[in-house]
């Protein structure tokens, strides 16, 4: 979540959403590795099958509002 004061500029807020985006995306895909790591060592453990399934679907999310809310667009 950001937080910033009202008398905020527009750049300084978009600066703290960029810090903010780059920091989960940076989270998500040390978890994503985690849960690759997790099938490598059992290949049918299905809860991390569907956490990995979760986790791209959030980082999908986030990715989505990113854009959506900064009118850029993002490479995938």
């Amino acid at each position: 979540m950001v937080y910033y004061k009202e008398d905020s500029s527009r750049a300084s807020i978009i600066e703290q959403i960029k810090s903010a985006y780059d920091w989960a995306q940076e989270e998500f895909t040390k978890a994503g590795k985690r849960y690759e790591e997790a099938l490598k060592i059992k290949l049918n453990f299905y809860e991390v099958v569907l956490a990995l399934c979760q986790q791209q679907f959030e980082q999908v999310k986030l990715s989505w509002y990113y854009a959506d809310g900064t009118e850029s667009d993002l490479e995938l």
